[in-house]
């Protein structure tokens, strides 16, 4: 069964594998191979990437659901073989999920958006810190600043683990995301009358990013 998923995806049948793919998930044979609900997050990811007006109107929540199935995917995928040998193809899905929010964020009536879709993109990349520290700077602009407290914290918590180790590849799609969170985090501890917190988060970005300019000039206007 798997192979015709394979063969459908191959021959571009996207609506064919999201169908038959659900179908399966929803029997009890089939409902903790990983693989299918990778394809079934695979075929609404192209979906949602066709930019066919006729598709956008039909499917307009494509992409969201391609984060639903890979949250699924990401639960039954328990030692991340089929995560790693898929690594471009999680990439590819963040760097959509990024740009997908990039528009509600500085707007403050539809931020609640771009606070879901990070939700969403945490839920289906758990391995990605970057993402869940985005989401906690954007609970604290959505005035929920208990969970944005709880997932800097736990973000901030992998990010330090993660970066200690000397072979770890950080994310290029997520990487300015954290980047951006960074001192986005500064400047609201800033505004908290947190100096310490500031200097803090901003001297983290600096080993997290030694090279960039930004982070740089935020450092040295603490100083």
């Amino acid at each position: 069964m798997n192979f015709k998923l394979e063969k459908l995806f191959i021959e571009e049948k996207y609506e064919d594998v999201a169908y038959k793919g659900i179908s399966m998930v929803e029997s009890d044979k089939y409902k903790n191979d990983p693989e299918i609900y990778l394809y079934v997050a695979m075929a609404w990811y192209e979906i949602s990437q066709m930019n066919d007006e006729a598709m956008e109107e039909e499917y307009p929540k494509a992409l969201q659901d391609a984060f639903k199935y890979a949250a699924k995917f990401a639960k039954k995928d328990k030692e991340g073989v089929w995560a790693e040998d898929n690594s471009d193809f999680f990439e590819d899905l963040k760097k959509a999920g990024i740009a997908d929010a990039a528009q509600w964020i500085d707007d403050d009536k539809k931020r609640r958006n771009a606070v879901s879709s990070y939700k969403y993109m945490s839920k289906a990349m758990p391995d990605d810190p970057n993402l869940l520290f985005f989401k906690g700077v954007l609970e604290y602009m959505n005035r929920n600043s208990g969970q944005a407290d709880r997932d800097v914290s736990m973000a901030m918590a992998d990010l330090i683990t993660k970066y200690a180790d000397p072979k770890y590849k950080p994310s290029r799609a997520s990487a300015p995301v954290l980047e951006d969170g960074l001192l986005r985090w500064t400047d609201i501890m800033l505004e908290q009358s947190y100096a310490d917190s500031a200097k803090k988060t901003i001297n983290w970005a600096l080993k997290f990013f030694p090279e960039s300019e930004k982070v740089a000039t935020k450092a040295e206007s603490l100083k």
